[in-house]
């Protein structure tokens, strides 16, 4: 060994072959050393710890679904110096090393039952590693499942070795891994470790499924690789992990052997072992069962050449704890990595996989996921919190929508609310405006009666009176004994003249001598253009404006708004019968023109004022001769909707204020009806009221001008 250990560090350029050959001989007797080591040192664990079989106890629930990761190097902490390290003391960081000083280094080994070549394997590479590095003391123990955990937990180990599904099972101190087992059974760590089902060679069942129900022999505190993975198998086949299997005969922990004599002497219908457990047996001498068992759904051509029936898993790994410093970790793994392969086919390299072990333990709800089995919160949240999130901002939007659609919809029911209130009121100011437009033509009809009834009964009643004047003088030249006569006549002077001025007075009503005011006409016919089509009598007639001259005249506003009421009642009517019917209102004002009347000129030969002319023209059918000709002259005239009387009121008030009214025919085929008033024009310097008198005083006079010439 010294002449290998020269060789080895000092002589590599002087004797180059012979100091390696010298190497691989010593290499390959530490290995020898080390099996039989390690097998006294199982035979000791198996004595120690075989007895009755312990109630297995329930892992701790754990969230961390990876145990472990890959090295991560810190920053060495402050050197400082430790004369006396005791075997549980944890290595310092740093140290510097003086001659003669060693730093403990604990290793704690999960102990499997045997034969186990993998572990046969570790104890060789931590005598390499004794050899490689005697800077160090590597301290080796060998801890059941348990016992292992619990040694990590409390840090009173520095390095560890064992299955990566060990390290897997529950959550446990930040660990690092430094190198992963490769063998000549599985080339790649990733995918070194599965689980064989085993039944007699006369057993019916066939596949892994076929164990629902049924008795299974299998090793306390070595579920995995074994029992776990053969029940993941059920589950991903759509069994219920947990009720999958009838029962289970636990063998002592170490006591994998027993497994097969179980199944042969029948106390189980079927047994677990590690893969590679069959070819271990094999190769320590054991007895062969070819002829007497078999495996069910034997795996093949998947990069493991042992028996075995499930999926593969990562293999045995060496890990540190946080308590190994950097610089330790550091110089194993490069030892352990640049370590030769032994004649077995075994080295050291790097797992990079885990995904299927964190999968198994999902699946199953084992492990740093058993939090699966209990429906808490953080479970919730875990298995569901896509949906959780998908809801949380759902509900958010659906409140942000219902609060904008209830703004909203107050917003519009105001908005309609002040609609109706708007039409509400719109429809009530036109039935009051209908209401006022229907007494004011009973007003017009009224007074247009009256004046018919005055004008046909002023002359019975002068001739009356002037019969009964002749019969006084008569009765005063005669002898006055008729005194009785005289006095009866007299009477019926006096109630003659009395009815006279009764028939004045509604004579007087019926011209309209109302108060006069000065209006501007195109803002007064505009206005009782609006209120006409308010009051709904338009009827879908398009009613609309044509010219619209500035201009005003002294009318009473009642008397004006009944002549346009009246045209524009009459232009409807007779458009009604169109496709598109239609009625244009026009204001335009005259040039000045010499007022006459018949060959007379008013007095002084004064030029009589402009005249403004409304024009009311209809789109309707073309009048007959005789029918244009006797517009405005016909007293009454057939109407099933009233007194036909509109065009003599209107003719009867424009007369009033000394206004005229004519016809014209449209080009279209139509009829306008035209008024025509006298402007006002006030003198200068004189004020409205004193223009309304004067102009007053010129209407009387051209009436009074008119009336003489007119036939009685």
């Amino acid at each position: 060994m010294q002449q290998a250990k020269r060789c080895g560090v000092r002589g590599r350029l002087v004797c180059p072959v012979a100091c390696r050959l010298t190497l691989a001989a010593c290499i390959l007797l530490s290995g020898l050393l080390a099996g039989l080591v390690a097998t006294t040192a199982r035979a000791e664990i198996v004595a120690v710890e075989t007895g009755p079989e312990q109630p297995k106890a329930v892992a701790p629930v754990t969230t961390t679904p990876a145990p472990f990761v890959l090295p991560v190097f810190e920053t060495p902490a402050p050197p400082h110096r430790e004369k006396a390290l005791g075997a549980d003391a944890p290595m310092p960081e740093g140290v510097n090393l003086d001659e003669g000083e060693r730093l403990r280094i604990r290793v704690g080994v999960l102990a499997y039952s045997p034969p186990w070549y993998d572990g046969a394997f570790v104890d060789e590479s931590l005598q390499y590693l004794r050899w490689q590095l005697p800077r160090y003391e590597f301290v080796v123990r060998y801890y059941p499942p348990e016992a292992l955990r619990a040694a990590i937990r409390k840090r009173e180990v520095d390095v560890a070795a064992a299955s990566t599904t060990f390290f897997h099972a529950e959550r446990m101190p930040t660990l690092r891994e430094l190198a992963a087992i490769v063998s000549d059974t599985a080339s790649d760590p990733s995918r070194a470790a599965a689980a064989a089902v085993i039944v007699r060679s006369d057993s019916p069942l066939e596949r892994i499924e076929d164990l629902k129900g049924r008795r299974v022999s299998v090793v306390a505190d070595e579920e995995t690789p074994g029992l776990y993975e053969v029940l993941y198998e059920a589950a991903k086949a759509g069994h219920d992990a947990d009720t999958f299997l009838g029962s289970l005969v636990r063998r002592p922990p170490l006591e994998m052997k027993g497994v097969i004599d179980d199944v042969l002497d029948g106390r189980a219908d079927a047994g677990i072992l590690r893969a590679c457990f069959l070819e271990d047996l094999w190769r320590a001498g054991s007895v062969s069962y070819q002829n007497q068992i078999r495996v069910l759904d034997r795996r093949k051509g998947d990069g493991l050449v042992c028996y075995h029936s499930t999926d593969l898993y990562p293999g045995w790994t060496l890990v540190s704890s946080e308590s190994l410093p950097q610089r330790a970790a550091r110089e194993i793994t490069a030892e352990l990595l640049t370590k030769p392969q032994n004649a077995w086919g075994q080295y050291w390299s790097v797992s990079t996989d885990h995904s299927a072990v964190i999968e198994m333990y999902r699946t199953l709800k084992l492990g740093s996921f058993a939090y699966l089995r209990d429906w808490t919160l953080e479970r919730i949240w875990r298995e569901y919190w896509p949906a959780i999130v998908i809801g949380f901002f759902t509900l958010l939007t659906l409140l942000i929508h219902g609060v904008v659609l209830e703004k909203l919809v107050r917003r519009r029911t105001r908005e309609l609310e002040r609609v109706h209130a708007e039409q509400a009121q719109a429809q009530r100011e036109a039935r009051e405006l209908t209401e006022r437009l229907d007494a004011l033509e009973r007003a017009g009809a009224v007074g247009q009666l009256s004046s018919i009834v005055a004008h046909e009964m002023k002359q019975p009643l002068a001739v009356i009176q002037n019969l009964s004047r002749g019969t006084l003088r008569i009765l005063e030249d005669e002898a006055p004994d008729l005194g009785d006569a005289a006095e009866a006549v007299e009477s019926i002077n006096r109630e003659a003249e009395r009815a006279a001025g009764v028939i004045d007075r509604v004579r007087a009503y019926g011209k309209g001598h109302a108060d006069r005011e000065r209006l501007s006409l195109e803002r007064a016919v505009k206005r009782c253009v609006e209120r006409f089509i308010a009051s709904g009598k338009s009827r879908l007639v398009e009613i609309r404006f044509g010219r619209l001259e500035a201009g005003d005249v002294f009318v009473n506003p009642i008397d004006l708004e009944l002549i346009v009421i009246n045209l524009l009642s009459n232009a409807v009517n007779a458009a009604s019968t169109r496709n598109r019917p239609t009625v244009e209102v026009s204001v335009e004002r005259e040039p000045e023109a010499k007022a006459k009347s018949g060959n007379v000129e008013m007095a002084g030969g004064s030029e009589a004022p402009a005249m403004m002319r409304l024009s009311v023209a209809d789109n309707g059918p073309a009048l007959t001769q005789a029918a244009f000709d006797s517009l405005g002259r016909t007293v009454l005239k057939s109407s099933s909707k009233g007194l036909g009387l509109g065009l003599l009121i209107v003719k009867s008030l424009t007369e009033s204020y000394v206004g005229r009214l004519t016809f014209e025919r449209a080009a279209n085929g139509g009829t306008i009806a035209v008024v025509r008033l006298p402007v006002a024009a006030p003198s200068a310097g004189a004020s409205d009221a004193e223009t309304a008198a004067r102009s007053a005083n010129t209407y009387s006079t051209i009436e009074a001008t008119q009336a003489k010439d007119s036939p009685t």
